[in-house]
């Protein structure tokens, strides 16, 4: 047996119940996510993660989320089924080689930091708002104050004049007392007959036009503080509607306060709910590691055996073509056929891990299918390895000979069930296998490889346009 076929012997049909199949977990929402209740019809307030909420089902292929979920906003005005389903889809794509709790610790963060610079902006507007509400409130009550004063001052003020109204009343009522007993005009005109002599009448006649004088001022007088009074009292009740205005404004913006400080308390505790999910997707993330490595790590060692494996086939199939460097072959387009109808979910080529920010090269081409899609031969050839690995899952190896002088081998990954087995011969369109996601994938898609010589490279340019 060769070494390549010993890489993925098959194993018996009661052995697959071992198989590790990574379960696609429903979509995550991070209990970070912003899902935010509006703050001032802003942001919203509360978060919920999607893997708790009703309805919420297992996820499709790696194109996508199978479950259908909640379509509108949850209550509390959390992000929509959609939104999440689209954040896991992405994320999906991207870690389609990537272990579930990698892709949800990806989802939450993503999810996270979206939401989070909006909270943000949210909360500080709101203690914007604050602010100028505590100013108005201020202003209220001075204003509420200076009123209180007036009213104060005012009523002070009618207080003294009916006091002088009184007093000049009750003074003219003594002086009309006076002269009634007197006589009145007469008893004036009396009291000049009864003068002795011109001196005399003259000296009465001056003490009479005093006395009159001063009546009619005190008479006048009245006149004058009566209209005091009366504008005073006006004034007075006008004093007592502004206090009454003021005292409503400033009962309104005491409310307002009170309220815009319960939205700035919401708004702060949001930002520091996303803050915590953020925190706690990359401890996730940190813990997801580890597992992601040793799969990557037993991954790249099947790939570097083959590579091996082919590279000795090469040369011998191939010739002096074999020993070329496969990554600097051009692609011929039309050489091989599609594997899959599929969405291309994941292109061949490098890539920054979303979390941990390594550089590292995607290996094949991920093309989008349902579980049990079927999935053919690209080129006639013949089966080198048929079998199962913990990081491809059921995995088949094709080798289709030496083609315009270099060797070319394709690989169907993360199958549900093979459909073939070593040595057999397969022509183009051939079903060998059906799409899965068995070993290290997060959901149903081919990962197609394809080797030049020994080399890795992008099938795209080998196949008809997509």
């Amino acid at each position: 047996m060769s070494r390549l076929s010993r890489l993925l012997r098959p194993r018996p049909q009661a052995g697959r119940a071992r198989r590790r199949v990574r379960r696609r977990g429903r979509p995550a929402t991070a209990a970070a996510v912003a899902a935010m209740a509006l703050v001032l019809g802003l942001v919203p307030t509360s978060v919920s993660h999607a893997a708790d909420q009703p309805g919420s089902g297992s996820s499709g292929g790696s194109g996508g989320s199978g479950g259908s979920g909640q379509n509108g906003r949850p209550a509390g005005g959390g992000p929509s089924q959609a939104d999440i389903d689209r954040v896991m889809r992405q994320v999906r794509d991207e870690l389609a080689e990537s272990s579930e709790a990698m892709v949800r610790a990806a989802a939450d963060l993503r999810l996270a930091e979206s939401a989070l610079p909006g909270a943000q902006a949210t909360a500080d507007h709101a203690r914007a708002l604050l602010a100028q509400a505590r100013r108005r409130a201020d202003a209220a009550a001075r204003a509420r104050g200076a009123a209180q004063v007036r009213l104060m001052l005012s009523s002070q003020t009618a207080e003294e004049s009916a006091a002088h109204v009184a007093e000049q009343r009750a003074e003219i009522g003594r002086l009309a007392r006076a002269a009634y007993q007197g006589g009145g005009s007469i008893g004036d005109m009396s009291m000049l007959l009864e003068a002795r002599s011109p001196a005399d009448f003259a000296e009465r006649l001056v003490s009479l036009q005093t006395i009159v004088s001063s009546q009619r001022n005190m008479l006048d007088d009245l006149v004058d503080v009566q209209e005091t009074y009366g504008s005073q009292t006006e004034d007075l009740e006008a004093v007592r509607d502004q206090l009454a205005a003021a005292d409503a404004r400033a009962q309104r913006e005491l409310a307002a306060v009170t309220e815009l400080e319960a939205q700035a308390r919401a708004a702060e505790d949001q930002v520091g709910r996303l803050v915590a999910a953020r925190e706690a997707a990359l401890a996730a993330a940190k813990a997801a590691q580890a597992e992601e490595d040793a799969a990557h790590a037993r991954r790249d060692s099947v790939s570097s055996e083959l590579s091996a494996e082919l590279a000795a086939r090469a040369r011998a199939e191939a010739g002096a073509g074999g020993r070329r460097d496969g990554a600097t072959v051009p692609g011929r387009p039309g050489t091989l056929s599609w594997p899959v109808q599929g969405r291309i979910s994941s292109p061949f080529g490098m890539r920054v891990h979303p979390i941990t920010g390594v550089y590292k090269l995607h290996t094949g081409t991920d093309l989008s299918a349902p579980c049990g899609t079927p999935i053919r031969a690209a080129r006639d050839g013949v089966v080198v390895a048929a079998g199962w690995n913990s990081a491809y899952g059921w995995r088949t190896v094709v080798s289709h000979g030496a083609v315009d002088g270099v060797l070319l081998t394709t690989t169907y990954n993360h199958q549900t069930r093979l459909g073939t087995a070593v040595g057999a011969e397969v022509g183009t369109g051939q079903v060998i296998g059906t799409v899965g996601s068995t070993g290290y994938s997060t959901g149903c898609h081919l990962h197609f490889e394809l080797y030049v010589n020994a080399a890795l490279v992008d099938p795209e340019p080998w196949l008809p346009a997509h």
